[in-house]
């Protein structure tokens, strides 16, 4: 079937209106191998269902109706979300999991990217398939538009999260919105943010969303500059469930920020901002742990703030100034560890496990401190002192 053949018959299912899949069957019919059509959570809106062999291969890459983790994964890794959401052109990719090939194309509506197509080279590949899949992507649009096919409720809380965090509406304003879309918030919540690590894009967060829903059913997300944002509903969770974030991304590297709690709509900009603060801070300063809550950073934020006006290294503790002085001379690392430890309220087994070192050797490293530097640890003067001038100390390095 050549180009001009192909096409006429999409246009011809577009024209009979008889919905996404039959649409997404003539699709397959005209380019001859299974196509499937999945939103930016991976949810699979339609499959071709041509024959028993499609169903076949449905089954095994598709169960339950939506992508593979491991291989949506895959796909995310090498870069082809990235290329296929940014390209007017169809994307060619091959992997480990599939003997063929695959090509996808976006679905774009005016601006905004709503999903994509993609097929799966069962048999050998045309030369006009990938010319006719932007065809097909092209009437699936018109198509969504007939049918009124949008997931409004995402659209809504990220309009209700964007008015909260530019600022554009009072608290009254944000509850008339979220009532207007019938948005079920947690009554207390607290704002986090998730970022990937590792030069991983933030195009995956669609396609890894519904896996996280599933584990915090209680709390709205949205994707928003790249990034899951999310209100954490406090009334399941006391604390920021980690380990559970992390499950659903594998071995993605993630970063956590977490905002303070609030009750009403109009807290979700400052918790917002806390979050996004706390992280960047984590981040710059070079601190291991995946979670970076706003509590533990509040003092580095006040101060990066305070440095504006003031001139910071004045106030540092002199024994702070003598201690980097040591570290530069004898190359130790003696305020890795002191900054550790007070973080860790002069808990030094769990201030070892978050420098990923022995016990012994942090043991080791704080007698080492109290006898070169006479600091006293059972003073909470001399402790809070030296904690403070080791943040002040950081924040005038991301500073300058």
């Amino acid at each position: 079937m050549d180009f001009e053949q192909g096409k006429a018959r999409i246009m011809d299912a577009l024209l009979a209106h008889g919905g996404l899949r039959h649409l997404v069957d003539v699709g397959a019919d005209v380019l001859g191998n299974p196509v499937f059509v999945c939103d930016l959570a991976a949810q699979v809106m339609a499959m071709s269902h041509a024959n028993d062999t499609d169903r076949d291969f449905w089954d095994e890459f598709f169960p339950g109706g939506r992508m593979v983790p491991d291989n949506a994964l895959a796909v995310g890794q090498a870069g082809i979300f990235d290329r296929v959401f940014s390209a007017d052109t169809p994307v060619y990719g091959k992997f480990d999991f599939f003997p063929g090939r695959f090509i996808g194309a976006r679905i774009r509506s005016r601006d905004e990217v709503i999903g994509m197509a993609t097929i799966a080279e069962r048999r050998p590949l045309g030369e006009h398939d990938g010319e006719l899949l932007v065809v097909l992507c092209q009437a699936i649009v018109l198509e969504m538009t007939w049918q009124g096919v949008r997931n409004q409720a995402s659209s809504a809380l990220l309009e209700v999260l964007s008015a909260a965090v530019d600022g554009s509406a009072t608290s009254s304003e944000l509850d008339l919105l979220a009532c207007g879309a019938r948005l079920s918030l947690p009554r207390r919540s607290r704002v986090l943010i998730i970022g990937l690590g590792g030069g991983h894009s933030g195009v995956v967060f669609p396609f890894l969303q519904s896996m996280l829903e599933s584990c915090l059913p209680t709390s709205p997300m949205v994707v928003r500059h790249g990034r899951l944002v999310v209100l954490l509903d406090l009334e399941r969770h006391d604390s920021v469930p980690v380990r559970s974030i992390e499950a659903c991304f594998a071995s993605m590297p993630i970063r956590i920020g977490a905002g303070s709690a609030f009750d009403e709509l109009s807290g979700i900009a400052e918790s917002y901002r806390q979050a996004r603060s706390a992280m960047e801070l984590a981040q710059r300063s070079g601190h291991p742990a995946v979670l970076a809550d706003y509590d533990d950073w509040r003092v580095d934020d006040f101060l990066m703030q305070a440095g504006d006006k003031l001139e910071l290294d004045t106030f540092i503790d002199p024994v702070v100034r003598s201690i980097v002085a040591h570290d530069q001379a004898e190359a130790t690392q003696l305020v890795q560890t002191l900054e550790a430890y007070l973080r860790c309220a002069n808990n030094a087994q769990a201030a070892a496990r978050m420098l990923g070192i022995h016990k012994n050797t942090m043991y080791a490293r704080l007698e080492r401190i109290q006898r070169l530097f006479d600091v006293d640890f059972e003073s909470g003067e001399t402790c809070f002192s030296i904690s403070l001038g080791l943040r002040m100390l950081r924040v005038s390095a991301l500073s300058s």
